[in-house]
């Protein structure tokens, strides 16, 4: 049947044309999607990494707090991490701790206890 319809009509294109580069188009999902170099690109992605002046690991992702996948402005992009410990005990959980202060607040690291900050 695929055949019949290619002779038919003609090859079908891709599923998903690719807009002209730098072009915003709406995906499926609602997300603003934008051709750059001919890949296809999240646009609130590619926000958050520019104002973070890095690109996003991989468990990391950007939520939009107003609910509306379309509304990328910075103000409205919270940068979320799906990364966790793996183990329960109290020495893996100290350790992940550190290890995203490392990440996310190095200037953390040798300050004064937060309860003493008070």
């Amino acid at each position: 049947m695929h055949l019949q319809r290619v002779y038919k009509y003609g090859e079908p294109g891709p599923a998903f044309p690719l807009a002209a580069d730098g072009l915003p188009r709406r995906g499926n999902n609602g997300y603003v999607l934008l051709t750059i170099e001919g890949r296809r690109v999240a646009e609130h992605r590619l926000v958050m990494e520019r104002a973070l002046g890095r690109r996003l690991r991989a468990d990391e992702n950007v939520h939009h707090v107003n609910g509306n996948k379309g509304d990328n402005r910075i103000e409205n992009l919270e940068l979320w991490s799906t990364w966790q410990p793996s183990g329960q005990r109290v020495t893996d959980k100290v350790r992940w701790a550190e290890e995203l202060l490392r990440q996310y607040a190095p200037e953390l690291l040798h300050s004064q206890p937060i309860s003493a900050r008070s």
